[in-house]
């Protein structure tokens, strides 16, 4: 069922949420950094509805999506602030086209600058927690290469899932995403990566966790080796809990990172499967999504802001 949600947003309001959220220290100059006040108003665009000013110092014209994703995009303010809030909350694009009346293509431009810009946003800082969980999950569902043509006209169509036996790579279609998640704070760090060999499992546990932490994962040869006080449930066996210290609770588990999968799956399941090449930027807003629990000023004013991308 489609929501005619554009029609019930104003132009105005959607203006000045644009200019809080965008423009955190207020709109200014992109060149000489003049306050707008200072400007001239140098004419209204048709499409996008939007006021653009000329800077009296240095004569640079600009608008509210001048520095953003959105710049050269003739987008309303309706249909921006309704691309963003869609994006975070894991909207199908074929959901967007229909309510927002804007073409596939643009959905998808704007969604691929969105998630490049949040993994370039993701932090690699440690966790502070003294207790940790880490545990990896595999894509397989419609994974792999998806709206690729086959090479070969003759080749069979692709299966709906991916179920091959054994563990998942990046290479077999399907991607290990690796997850640490802090039981005090809530935080987590989710990465996709090429293969869940001790040598990739064991520098992520590295990278975010400290070195006094204890961390609880299950019985996988390749958390062996980590450099860290480590107390491993054993999930071959059915055993999901255990209580090691005697005091009646059972503190050895993984169920903090088996609810932090369940988001990352509810996450993805609209887009009814994702291909391995775009997985990461997907991810990427995933952890946001956990880690901010709310928007931001200043979270949508870094996502937004045009990166010069490098990775």
């Amino acid at each position: 069922m489609e929501f005619p949600i554009t029609d019930l947003l104003g132009l105005n309001d959607s203006t000045q949420w644009i200019l809080q959220y965008f423009h955190p220290q207020g709109l200014m100059c992109p060149n000489c950094g003049d306050s707008v006040a200072n400007a001239h108003v140098f004419r209204r665009t048709k499409k996008s509805q939007l006021t653009v000013y000329r800077c009296r110092d240095c004569h640079t014209v600009y608008n509210l999506y001048t520095n953003t994703i959105f710049q050269q995009r003739h987008l309303t303010p309706q249909q921006v602030v309704l691309l963003l809030r869609g994006e975070l909350k894991s909207e199908a694009s074929i959901t967007l086209v229909a309510e927002l009346k804007v073409s596939p293509q643009t959905v998808l431009d704007v969604r691929r600058d969105l998630q490049d810009s949040a993994r370039f946003l993701q932090t690699n800082t440690l966790l502070t927690d003294e207790h940790t969980e880490t545990d990896e999950m595999f894509h397989a569902k419609r994974a792999g290469e998806k709206s690729e043509k086959h090479r070969d006209p003759l080749a069979p169509p692709r299966r709906r899932a991916n179920k091959q036996r054994g563990r998942g790579t990046y290479e077999n279609d399907r991607p290990p995403i690796v997850g640490t998640i802090g039981r005090e704070s809530g935080q987590v760090r989710l990465r996709v990566v090429p293969d869940t060999t001790g040598e990739t499992l064991e520098a992520h546990v590295h990278q975010f966790t400290h070195a006094e932490a204890i961390v609880y994962t299950d019985e996988s040869n390749s958390y062996n080796h980590i450099i860290r006080s480590q107390a491993t449930v054993e999930h071959g066996i059915h055993e999901y809990a255990r209580d090691d210290d005697g005091d009646g609770i059972r503190e050895v588990h993984c169920n903090t990172a088996e609810g932090m999968w369940t988001d990352v799956r509810n996450f993805l399941r609209p887009f009814k499967g994702v291909h391995k090449k775009y997985l990461a930027g997907y991810v990427a807003i995933c952890e946001f999504r956990r880690n901010l629990k709310r928007i931001s000023p200043a979270f949508i004013s870094a996502l937004v802001t045009f990166h010069a991308f490098c990775i």
